[in-house]
């Protein structure tokens, strides 16, 4: 994945951003309604870390004349905007860090690192130094995301859990 024009950049740190804004808001949402205190400790801690990522990529966020990035978001983004809408209304407290662990984290953490190693490390630097950081951290929340799961009893996957991955794989990329 290399980004070679201003607009190929900016649309990659748009749906970023966009991305890490919708993740801010889904797992705040959801410190309200999870009983669990462990799941709910981990949701506030970790939606906040998805504001300071989306503020990140603001700040590197190309602004010229005449480049409309918040109407690129939205093109193409239906089947994530359907994935991250059917994980928002997830109920329960192991669907849901199962989703997010188990799905979302991995796939944006796997998106990141493609987009970092797709970059031209002098073109790209600023929005460099802004993505190690986000991968650093996504990294780092996957870990705690994933003891949380495993020091859990193992389940079978639910009916919410599958039909969360069949909507995570009809989604597809974002990053492309």
């Amino acid at each position: 994945m290399t980004s070679g024009t201003l607009h190929d950049t900016g649309r990659l740190i748009a749906r970023a951003r966009w991305l890490e804004e919708r993740c801010f808001e889904i797992l705040g949402g959801w410190v309200v309604t999870t009983s669990d205190p462990e799941a709910k400790l981990l949701l506030a801690r970790q939606s906040h870390h998805h504001a300071w990522h989306a503020e990140l990529f603001g700040r590197v966020l190309p602004r010229a004349n005449g480049l409309d990035l918040a109407s690129d978001t939205a093109v193409d983004v239906r089947e994530w905007v359907e994935f991250l809408d059917q994980l928002a209304a997830t109920t329960g407290s192991v669907d849901r860090v199962v989703g997010v662990f188990d799905l979302l984290v991995p796939r944006k953490l796997a998106e990141y690192e493609r987009w970092r190693d797709g970059s031209d490390p002098v073109r790209d630097a600023p929005v460099l130094r802004w993505l190690q950081f986000v991968i650093a951290d996504e990294s780092a929340d996957l870990t705690e995301g994933r003891a949380l799961l495993a020091g859990r009893p193992a389940t079978a996957p639910t009916p919410a859990q599958a039909a969360l991955r069949s909507a995570l794989d009809r989604a597809g990329d974002l990053l492309s």
